[in-house]
């Protein structure tokens, strides 16, 4: 069939749809946040072509979840590639080994490696050069390159320093420090150095029962690093001093390929790596070598029109933005030459500079013309332009989204005249701000000194305050190394401690506010309403109903992951079938039939409806619902604000995006009423939002901004940059050719700055 036939789609908000989609085609499904495009892409599309794939083999037949739509012809298999799901969290799992260029190059050092030994060219197998194999790994670290270690005498530089003065300085809570004192009493005023060397051990490193490490210096430490303290002068990522980084063993170590070992490879760009791979002669190879590094080269030169020539092949994936990981899977199903697919990307222009951009459209394309579908989830301008089929799912949020308010091309897209269409052909326009900052005061501003996290060119970096200041720069160039890594830790240690090296003008704030994209909530029973603070304040008031009272039940048994939840499927609402370790599907729990409670608990109502009906309410209907309820109500009117009146307040957060989760994030710090000076600082919070929401979120930092408050923006988005009232950019290019300072100063400055490699796009 030619076209894939859409009959009744009614999951979530989608009101029984009617479509057809065009096949071996570049498909753009669009709408503003929460109008139904992720229900249409994914739960439709994805999930029946998986689902028929599985019942064709027999796997699901008779587990029809739920009625989603009345007919779907034409569909075929589907690869989804979303940006929550495809998210990596195994430290061994690198850029090298997920592209399988480490494989091949282990090949080529079996084959054609020169030992430096003098005895005779012995034999190693390709496994041998590999730090994911028992034979290959470098025994010190594991395999890993490095590890965290503790400087003690930067920790503790005076020699008189009492182990209790050691706790005081760590913060240790007064419940720990009487543990510790039953532990270590009698050791408590002696100087920390002249303590017994197995004491010592103990406070630092602790004692192991069980697998469990007790209360010590190195666990304290690791916990500060990871609440994102700046705590590297005295607990670092230290270099294994065995393997210098390269995670080979020792016999690895010893071979060479032009001079070089795997191991100096791996931590080496993919950039560097084509250009010595490039200076091999003939010569050097046996035939097998030189069609591996041809190969090689090929996959390397792929993967940087990708823009992603700054990775090293020992990048860990957890590390990537979602952007990065999105084109790292996007390379591989394009060398895997398939067609006849149906591709689902989740906006894969996500975290790329407007120059970056037109190496993603031809790829997408490239995948189209190899003879698939290829359906993108998209809000960027460039990549709507180029759309074979464009389709506008709207004409709002939630209740009044759900319907196809537009499907066409792109020539007829500009009369349809839709929300969408007219900020994308300038009919509709970008909120002005009401306060531009045009004058930089140095004194009025934080400054950090010796930025030099990862690649940075040990930076002197000032940040306007009171202002928007946007952080820019291509893919890699040291954003966040400049402000994740060295601005935030900085400040956590200033805060904590009184002072920090490094950083100046900390005082002139009151505080500061990180908000990135990472998951909100660390587990299936997280919710917005549990995240903003009001999930206990609602399952109070079912517990005060005079049924709830009768029955003597507390507001526990209002709770899906306590006493009310339903006691086949503990309150998932699902049963989870999984046929791999990443591959599985969720079926309607029997039972409860997805309402997560247990019968006694939905007997109980408050205002008319059951605690299983409030958490399947939206925002908007919840604050008329809970209109007396202050507390309650108060929270989500800054939501709906933020344009996400659309959520209901028990969906799983798991199931938001990046950009979903800022704004959340964003809207419970602005529900605490802090107090004016306060700095905000945000990573690309446009990841996922149309214009129309880019023009709230807009509307929203303007007026932080104008009510005494600092912001800086980590961003690509040019209606953005183009707000800000400072820019700061980093590059000039990505990886070790980044981490400089190439341009800063008004947008208006930037667009005639020839080293700017962003003002262009700012006029």
């Amino acid at each position: 069939m030619e076209k894939i036939n859409i009959l009744g789609a009614r999951i979530h908000n989608l009101n029984n749809i009617n479509l057809t989609i065009p096949k071996r085609k570049l498909v753009i499904i669009t709408g503003i946040s929460g109008s139904g495009k992720s229900s249409l892409a994914f739960d439709i599309l994805f999930e029946e072509g998986k689902n028929q794939y599985l019942r064709s083999i027999g796997i699901l037949a008779g587990l029809d979840n739920e009625n989603r739509f009345d007919k779907i012809e034409g569909i075929g298999p589907t690869v989804a590639v979303r940006q929550n799901i495809i998210r990596q969290s195994n430290p061994r799992s690198t850029v090298g080994t997920k592209t399988g260029i480490l494989n091949q190059l282990a090949l080529i050092y079996a084959s054609d490696a020169k030992t430096i030994k003098e005895h005779k060219n012995q034999h190693h197998s390709p496994g041998s050069f590999l730090y994911t194999t028992a034979d290959g790994m470098c025994i010190s670290c594991q395999g890993r390159g490095s590890y965290y270690d503790i400087n003690l005498l930067q920790l503790i530089p005076n020699k008189t320093t009492s182990l209790f003065k050691v706790y005081q300085s760590l913060k240790v809570t007064d419940g720990f420090l009487r543990i510790l004192k039953k532990k270590y009493g009698m050791y408590f005023e002696t100087p920390f150095w002249e303590l017994p060397e197995a004491i010592q051990g103990e406070v630092v490193y602790g004692t192991y029962d069980n697998g469990k490490q007790s209360y010590c210096l190195e666990r304290i430490l690791r916990n500060a690093y990871e609440k994102g303290e700046d705590v590297e002068e005295v607990y670092a990522k230290t270099t294994c001093p065995v393997c210098q980084g390269e995670r080979i063993g020792e016999e690895a170590r010893e071979v060479f390929l032009h001079g070089k070992s795997i191991g100096e490879l791996g931590q080496m760009t993919l950039s560097g790596i084509f250009l010595f791979l490039s200076e091999i002669s003939e010569e050097e190879l046996s035939s097998f070598g030189k069609n591996m590094v041809k190969n090689v080269k090929e996959k390397i030169k792929y993967l940087i029109e990708f823009n992603l020539g700054h990775l090293t092949l020992y990048r860990e994936m957890a590390s990537l933005s979602g952007g990065e990981v999105q084109r790292i899977f996007l390379y591989l199903h394009l060398e895997s030459r398939l067609d006849s697919l149906i591709y689902v990307f989740d906006e894969p222009m996500a975290g790329l500079h407007p120059a970056e951009k037109e190496s993603m459209i031809k790829a997408v394309k490239e995948l189209r013309d190899l003879g698939n579908t290829v359906i993108v989830v998209e809000h960027d301008k460039e990549m709507i332009r180029h759309a074979d089929h464009i389709i506008e799912i709207g004409p709002k949020a939630g209740t009044e989204g759900g319907s196809v308010v537009y499907q066409g091309d792109y020539k007829e897209y500009e009369k349809a005249d839709t929300l969408l269409s007219q900020y994308l052909f300038g009919k509709r326009l970008m909120p002005k701000r009401m306060v531009r900052k045009h004058l930089f005061v140095k004194t009025n501003c934080i400054t950090l000194e010796h930025a030099n996290t990862h690649y940075l060119k040990d930076l002197t970096v000032a940040f306007p305050l009171h202002a928007m200041v946007g952080i820019a720069g291509l893919s890699g160039t040291g954003k966040s190394s400049l402000i994740e890594e060295t601005l935030l830790k900085r400040l956590v240690s200033a805060r904590k401690y009184g002072h920090a090296t490094g950083i100046a003008g900390v005082e002139q704030i009151s505080g500061f506010v990180k908000i990135s994209q990472e998951p909100i909530g660390r587990n299936a029973s997280s919710t917005p309403a549990s995240y903003i603070g009001i999930w206990d304040k609602i399952r109070e008031l079912f517990a005060k109903q005079p049924e709830a009272l009768k029955r003597n039940m507390s507001a526990g048994h209002f709770s899906f992951h306590s006493k009310g939840a339903c006691k086949d499927c503990k309150g998932s609402g699902y049963e989870r079938i999984v046929l791999t370790s990443d591959f599985f599907v969720d079926k309607l729990c029997q039972t409860c039939h997805g309402k997560r409670f247990d019968e006694e608990s939905l007997l109980v109502e408050y205002n008319k409806k059951t605690i299983g009906e409030v958490l399947e309410m939206s925002i908007t209907e919840s604050i008329s619902f809970f209109s007396d309820q202050n507390s309650i109500v108060k929270p989500l009117c800054i939501l709906e604000q933020m344009g996400m009146g659309y959520l209901k307040l028990g969906q799983p957060t798991s199931s938001l995006s990046g950009g979903e989760a800022q704004r959340v994030k964003l809207a419970k710090e602005l529900g605490r009423q802090l107090k004016g000076n306060m700095l905000y600082v945000l990573d690309e919070p446009t990841t996922g939002l149309s214009l129309y929401d880019t023009a709230l979120l807009l509307k929203l930092l303007d007026q932080l901004v104008a009510n005494g408050n600092s912001v800086i923006v980590i961003e690509h988005n040019v209606d953005v940059l183009k707000n800000c009232d400072y820019i700061i950019e980093l590059g000039p290019e990505g990886g070790d050719k980044g981490g400089e300072i190439i341009a800063q100063g008004t947008p208006k400055s930037l667009r005639v700055n020839s080293n700017s490699k962003t003002g262009r796009y700012l006029a």
